[in-house]
């Protein structure tokens, strides 16, 4: 492995310039993907600079690197991270900050400018060496995800994107692997799909709901929270015509608090609240026995925003119309909480 090449070197110098240079300019495009994580998230639309060499990919970058650095720094134009990078072929693509994006920038026979569009990925964060070896270890992971996966399809090659200097110590330097994706064609959001029952034993899916924004929550009968119940319920009657359900799930997961039947929950939620909306069969949110939905719901690698165990009775996740978990509160949020209303008022919107 070459510890000093002109790539070294050369990102050596732009680190110095990110730090407070003239000409460069240092923020992220997009937020980094966790070490660890795999994530679908969209790239804003963005303008980058392009230059390509003979040579590996992973072992000759020098060359190419050297071209878009001697543009950067002879056009005074600003730079952000990551830098990405080919993986089939020596081609690297830096960026432009956007203190530079309002420039009318040219191409030259080294550099080419071009505009890229919003992009759907999914990402893997890593940590270590740039090495093809690296690479590898990681897109195996993100392909072994990505067959689980009848929701997305990939549409291009994957690629790198390098979040530090290879001057870096090799153990803290962050990269990510990204694939681009589109939604399958006639693809069924995971959401929809897992099988539940209704209170009164019914087999049933939750695809009935498919296009409403939905709030799940795991709720109880004798718990501290019950009484949300009422808040939960005026919070349905009040936005139902609009597209907002309501889905309850009763789980005897937290200090025995939902001892009842199914027959007992149905008949305690009508006649103390009044509860008209869809109450399901009781059900494990953790443990061995977690229902799939919660298996998919708390899932951190799908959901590394809003997944993890589920901490007591009341836990609310709010569902968009495409099937996506985009919000999460927890049992104190009260149906009421000006951030639940809020978080649903926007999705009702789209």
């Amino acid at each position: 492995m070459r510890l000093f090449t002109s790539f070294n070197i050369a990102t050596l110098i732009v680190s110095v310039f990110l730090t407070g240079g003239k000409t460069m300019a240092y923020e992220s495009i997009y937020p980094r993907t966790p070490v660890g994580t795999i994530e679908i998230k969209t790239l804003p639309a963005r303008t980058c600079l392009v230059a390509s060499a003979p040579g590996d990919a992973f072992e000759d970058r020098g060359t190419a690197f050297m071209k878009l650095f001697g543009y950067i720094n002879e056009q005074e134009v600003s730079m952000s991270v990551p830098v990405s990078a080919s993986v089939s072929k020596n081609e690297m693509v830096f960026y432009v900050g956007s203190n530079s994006t309002k420039r009318a920038l040219a191409s030259t026979n080294e550099v080419s400018v071009q505009t890229l569009p919003a992009l759907t990925v999914v990402s893997i964060g890593l940590s270590g060496s740039y090495t093809r070896e690296n690479y590898e270890e990681g897109l195996l992971k993100l392909n072994t995800w990505l067959a689980g996966q009848k929701e997305w399809q990939t549409n291009a090659a994957p690629y790198v994107v390098y979040w530090n200097s290879p001057f870096t110590l090799w153990f803290l330097r962050k990269s990510e692997i990204h694939i681009p994706v589109t939604r399958a064609a006639n693809a069924v959001p995971a959401f929809y799909t897992f099988p539940v029952e209704t209170i009164d034993g019914t087999p049933a899916t939750l695809a009935p709901y498919k296009g409403q924004v939905a709030l799940v929550i795991n709720v109880a009968s004798k718990c501290g929270f019950t009484s949300q119940y009422a808040g939960l319920q005026k919070l349905y009657e009040t936005n139902q015509k609009r597209g907002l359900v309501l889905l309850g799930f009763p789980a005897n997961d937290f200090m025995g608090q939902e001892p009842g039947t199914n027959d007992e929950i149905q008949q305690f939620c009508s006649l103390n609240y009044g509860v008209t909306f869809p109450i399901f069969g009781k059900i494990h949110v953790k443990g061995k026995e977690q229902h799939p939905l919660y298996t998919w719901l708390t899932d951190t690698t799908l959901h590394p925003e809003f997944g993890g165990d589920i901490s007591w009775n009341f836990n609310k996740f709010l569902i968009d119309r495409n099937g996506q978990v985009i919000a999460r509160f927890g049992s104190r949020t009260k149906p009421d909480d000006p951030e639940l209303i809020k978080a649903i008022e926007k999705a009702l919107k789209e």
